[in-house]
């Protein structure tokens, strides 16, 4: 493990800034002081969450200390996106499945079609910069899990766009898929803990803190995360959809991009930190990518079940032409995705491609379709490139399935 210093100046101004944010934050969404400025509850409620964020990844990051990795990275990862779980809760339970939709589908392909290829850059140019080579981020044979775990909600989601609504039934076999991955990585032994966490972060140098101190920390950052994930979410969905409207922008795509781009920045970030040590960027990568097994997994299963218990009954909710092409494009980057990496390698024409179709279509987002076609060639594309080197089947089985059998 390395070694952990105290916190300093840098530290706490840090983490002073960041709690300053809950300031504004009493006042406009406690006290109602400016509360009907759209632009100003904007601003204050989406400050505070990226603050949130920033504060819930700190205090989950120590876990990998304890557990396996790819364990504490799930939690990490769940923890991370609870903001956009928040966003997905309150637009099922307003009824606004078209906005739940949104955001959902957005912060998908955000996640993949941004982040991931901005993880394997940031590592090309660390790598550069010290003079090192670096052609692609391999991933351990451990996260194999991580790959075949994104790979079966993907395909399930077929389903969902076949018969073009989402149920409860939709939630169960997603919650089953997700607990069934928490069930295998918490059993991978805590000797793959091969990249502790550094020592000279933040969230480092909070883990290293002693007895009581470390506890009232944590309990202190989780808190400030959780109340003002839960009393934020609403106030900054309705301003974002009041700024569109007076902006004259589309309210499905504003909502779509900017409040994922918020909830997502800081588990982003921490992923580019890791990934900029070039040796961690396999880490990093594994980080976003438990992300999106937890976006496509839970974020998607709790549309239909808050959606029910706001009716209060079960419900089919049906999509329509546009959620249907959202979910196609969105199911097509995933699988592409996950088969990207069935040799256990991130390549520089996979960050490329994704970069690439996923700008296209922020630009021109009537091109959902065509860019679907397109991911769905370069699946059969990418299988034939890797025929002779797929191995995250053989890897899964060996280090996942057969050592929690023994």
């Amino acid at each position: 493990m390395t070694k952990q210093n105290k916190l300093n100046v840098k530290d706490w101004l840090k983490i002073g800034i960041l709690a300053a944010t809950a300031i504004p934050f009493i006042l406009v969404i406690f006290m109602k002081l400016g509360m009907h400025n759209s632009y100003l509850t904007m601003a204050v409620t989406g400050v505070a969450i990226v603050a949130a964020a920033y504060f819930l990844s700190w205090a989950t990051e120590s876990l990998q200390v304890v557990v396996s990795q790819a364990f504490a990275l799930a939690i990490l990862a769940l923890v991370q996106v609870l903001p956009e779980y928040s966003f997905e809760v309150v637009l099922a339970w307003k009824q606004q499945i078209h906005f739940a939709i949104a955001t959902m589908t957005g912060a998908n392909r955000l996640l993949m079609g941004f982040g991931w290829p901005l993880i394997f850059f940031v590592a090309y140019i660390a790598a550069r910069i010290k003079k090192q080579k670096f052609h692609e981020i391999s991933l351990k044979r451990h996260q194999s899990v991580e790959v075949i775990f994104l790979l079966i909600p993907s395909l399930y989601s077929i389903v969902i766009i076949l018969k073009q609504n989402i149920n409860l039934f939709d939630s169960a076999v997603l919650i089953i898929v997700f607990v069934a991955y928490l069930i295998l990585i918490l059993r991978l032994p805590p000797e793959h803990n091969e990249e502790p966490i550094d020592g000279n972060s933040t969230s480092g140098k909070i883990v290293a803190l002693k007895g009581l101190k470390k506890g009232v920390s944590i309990s202190l950052l989780l808190l400030f995360g959780f109340v003002v994930v839960f009393f934020g979410a609403d106030p900054f969905i309705e301003s974002l959809k009041e700024v569109a409207t007076k902006l004259g922008l589309d309210q499905f795509i504003f909502i779509q991009w900017f409040a994922p781009f918020l909830s997502e920045f800081p588990e982003s970030l921490t992923a580019f930190i890791w990934a900029s040590t070039i040796v961690l960027a396999s880490m990093g990568l594994a980080n976003l990518i438990t992300s999106k097994i937890n976006q496509w997994t839970l974020l998607i299963a709790s549309i239909p079940i808050f959606y029910s218990i706001s009716v209060g009954h079960t419900f089919a909710i049906p999509l329509d032409t546009v959620q249907i092409h959202e979910l196609i494009l969105t199911t097509a980057q995933t699988i592409y995705g996950a088969v990207c990496m069935f040799n256990m390698k991130f390549k520089l024409r996979h960050a490329i491609l994704l970069l690439c179709l996923f700008l296209t279509q922020f630009f021109l987002p009537k091109t959902r379709i065509e860019i679907a076609c397109i991911f769905t060639g370069l699946i059969f594309v990418e299988l034939f490139l890797q025929r002779k080197e797929i191995n995250v089947f053989k890897y899964f089985y060996r280090d996942v399935l057969k050592r929690n059998k023994s």
